[in-house]
């Protein structure tokens, strides 16, 4: 038996106890800063305590004191489930950068070190270490909850943030090709829209426009003169054979009455040589005076 550091207010320490901590010394040591935080629990458990009451806190206090390891905050301090920083003789305190989780090794480590405590057995203390391990030996601490959930907590943080990449990217793309699907619908029913309204304006237009045929025998050839009424000149010369003005405003001063003329197919009389005529659709055929006439 052994006194932590010569107080003999504290716990003596049975030598399975001081076993079991120069061993959790000597893992946390080679461990990395991660194998070096075990919850309270998880460390009472190597010495085969259960529960954290204080008389088991104070004898796990005092086994890891005489083996030299440190522990932040102290076993006597934590709180039930918090993690404690194992701190092997000569390491540094705690730093920034260390990060919590990933104790798979210790635990085992930890196992380890139960099994050479309950080999030595000396005395009741030592035998009472070894009975009092957690049921299912190897599976309880390599599998347990909190190791799982340390394990996981190490680990989601990238799988998370590669998944949100990974569907923010399939958002993305599927928004852009939702955009440009839609900006192809608006373009189409854009064209239908302006289509149907040059439609409405040419059937407008259309209807607006009056159909005059002028032929004039192949024998008897005539002067012709037409305009559209706003000063623009549809023909001037001598017609022979057919000709035909669809125009909203149709003016003739033609030759010979020997011409016929029809307007939408209908005949239009000619009074003598030379006759003028001014055409539109509402108001049909009017004569013109000889000095209105196009070319007069």
């Amino acid at each position: 038996m052994e006194r932590s550091g010569g107080d003999p207010t504290e716990p003596e320490v049975p030598l399975g106890d001081a076993s079991i901590a120069t061993e959790i010394a000597r893992a946390a040591a080679r461990g990395r800063g991660a194998d070096r935080s075990p919850t309270l629990e998880q460390l009472l458990a190597a010495f085969g305590e259960r529960q954290p009451t204080e008389a088991a806190r104070r004898r796990v206090a005092a086994a890891l004191r005489v083996s030299g390891m440190g522990v932040r905050p102290s076993v006597l301090d934590a709180e039930p489930g918090q993690r404690v920083l194992l701190l092997p003789p000569g390491a540094p305190g705690p730093s920034r950068g260390r990060a919590l989780g990933g104790l798979v090794v210790l635990a085992v480590v930890l196992l380890l070190a139960v099994g050479a405590a309950a080999l030595l057995g000396s005395g009741n203390d030592d035998q009472r270490a070894s009975d009092d391990l957690p049921p299912g030996g190897t599976t309880a601490l390599t599998t347990s909850p909190t190791t799982t959930q340390a394990t996981t907590a190490a680990t989601d943080p990238t799988t998370t943030a590669t998944q949100t990449t990974s569907t923010t990217a399939d958002d993305d793309a599927a928004q852009a090709q939702a955009d440009a699907e839609q900006r192809r619908r608006d373009r189409a029913a854009r064209a239908r829209r302006e289509e149907a309204a040059a439609r409405r304006r040419r059937e407008a237009a259309a209807a607006r426009l009056v159909t005059v045929r002028v032929v004039a025998p192949s024998d008897r050839p005539t002067f012709l003169c037409v305009d559209d009424g706003a000063g623009h000149e549809l023909f001037n010369g001598t017609l022979s054979g057919a000709h035909v003005f669809k125009e909203r405003r149709v003016r003739l001063n033609i030759g010979l009455a020997s011409t016929t003329v029809s307007v939408n197919g209908t005949p239009v009389p000619l009074d003598g040589s030379p006759t003028g005529l001014d055409i539109t659709r509402d108001r049909g055929a009017r004569t013109l005076p000889l000095g209105d006439r196009p070319c007069a």
